[in-house]
């Protein structure tokens, strides 16, 4: 080892990056959306849970630290709905923000998903992935 060679500074880290990255549990069904959204989400600099039923997405949220959830509708096991109705019955699960990103247009499942909180109620045809993450952002504190 070279020992007249000076120390190197530690790599200054950018402002944001210091701060605790964002979590976010996806909760989808589909593999090819599950995918595409965690990496987009991973690219933006969230930290990505994902959960492929409502079953599992109770577990998760429930064990981990989530900031926000990205919940689908249609899901085995247990529906969307009725995995945010068992989360909202939880202390933790209370008050976590939760937008839904679901192909179910109809609009008495909408309003069951309005009535349990979630701040938005997205349609995944009319949504591009850069304006899911835009809406994501804006709920989270």
């Amino acid at each position: 080892m070279d020992e007249n060679k000076k120390p190197t500074a530690a790599p200054t880290i950018p402002p944001a990056a210091d701060k605790k990255a964002s979590s976010i549990l996806i909760v989808e069904d589909d593999p090819v959306l599950l995918k595409m959204y965690t990496e987009k989400f991973t690219f933006e600099g969230f930290r990505v849970l994902n959960a492929k039923d409502g079953e599992e997405a109770l577990d998760v949220s429930l064990k981990e630290s989530v900031d926000i959830v990205l919940l689908d509708i249609m899901l085995p096991r247990m529906s969307g709905t009725d995995y945010l109705e068992r989360l909202r019955q939880n202390v933790k699960g209370a008050k976590i923000p939760v937008v839904a990103l679901t192909n179910l247009a109809e609009d008495e499942e909408k309003q069951r998903a309005l009535k349990l909180g979630v701040k938005d109620y997205l349609v995944k045809a009319m949504q591009t992935p850069e304006q899911v993450v835009e809406k994501i952002k804006k709920y989270i504190v």
